[in-house]
């Protein structure tokens, strides 16, 4: 039976650069990882899975139905491999009606929990989303909101509810009791080597320095725009203004927000802003 190691994060946090970072780890090749042919690893809320170990369509069960069984979705598909999954995971973390949780601790190994500034965040969801910037924000602090329910055709995901960005943050560091790594995408981008390299470690992965230089070469941002441009992106939703790729950047919310939505994030998420080194004692971005 093999472990599970959660990638969680909250959409647009450098949830797809942490696989294809720990694809270029594990593929240890010569050349960059193919962005379109990641292995290693799957998505939580994918349709396919759930459908081919429960033996029914998740389009015929309801909700609390669904979740339920994820739990039991999961260990099967921990049984079934000899090695390691790194499963992508957007939902926060939270209990079954049952009180299980919906990610299992018996077949996970661990957490590597991507956080990044809701203040960058609220472009690169608007891009990913199609929407504005005004409905990316609302999204960002509505409590009940979530991902993947089916409008005008069966969604290829189940539907995922994460809450607002500060309830995610805590369901998966403070109420999940598992074993969590967090990686801020500030220090990814500013030192890969290190904190990607303190992910390898975590991951219970042998580490080698040059393993960790070339996957941080093999993963930067300018290939995955090279890639996307030459290939596109299997994994960009239809909706997508533009590439998936988009920036990555740090700050760059000082040019593309708002005040007044600057104002609507810092209101609602102050105290976890402030709490990973986002805002200063006095509530100014840093």
């Amino acid at each position: 039976m093999a472990k599970i190691v959660w990638l969680a994060s909250y959409p647009k946090s450098g949830n797809t650069w942490m696989r294809i970072l720990l694809n270029n780890y594990l593929n240890d090749n010569s050349e960059p990882a193919d962005i379109n042919r990641l292995k290693g690893g799957t998505n939580a809320s994918a349709r396919t899975w759930f459908d081919e170990w429960v033996g029914v369509e998740a389009s015929s069960l309801d909700d609390k139905t669904i979740e339920r069984l994820r739990p039991g979705v999961y260990r099967c598909l921990a049984r079934a491999e000899k090695e390691a999954l790194y499963m992508k995971v957007h939902d926060s973390w939270r209990q079954t009606d049952r009180g299980e949780g919906l990610f299992p601790a018996d077949c996970t190994s661990g957490v590597v929990y991507i956080l990044r500034n809701p203040l960058d965040m609220a472009a690169s969801t608007a891009n990913h989303w199609g929407v504005s910037l005004e409905k990316a924000v609302e999204g960002l602090c509505l409590k009940e909101f979530s991902l993947a329910r089916s409008i005008g055709g069966l969604c290829d995901q189940l539907e995922q509810k994460l809450g607002n960005w500060s309830d995610h943050v805590v369901s998966w560091l403070d109420d999940s009791g598992l074993p969590v790594h967090l990686v801020r995408y500030e220090d990814l981008k500013r030192d890969p080597i290190q904190f990607f390299g303190e992910v390898v470690r975590f991951c219970g992965l042998p580490y080698d320095f040059e393993r960790v230089q070339r996957a941080v070469e093999f993963s930067d941002f300018s290939e995955l725009q090279r890639q996307e441009k030459q290939n596109d992106f299997c994994e960009k939703p239809t909706q997508t203004q533009g590439g998936f790729f988009r920036k990555g950047q740090v700050g760059g919310w000082r040019e593309e927000l708002p005040t007044h939505l600057v104002k609507r994030l810092i209101d609602v998420h102050g105290e976890a802003m402030r709490r990973f080194g986002y805002l200063d004692e006095n509530n100014h971005p840093v």
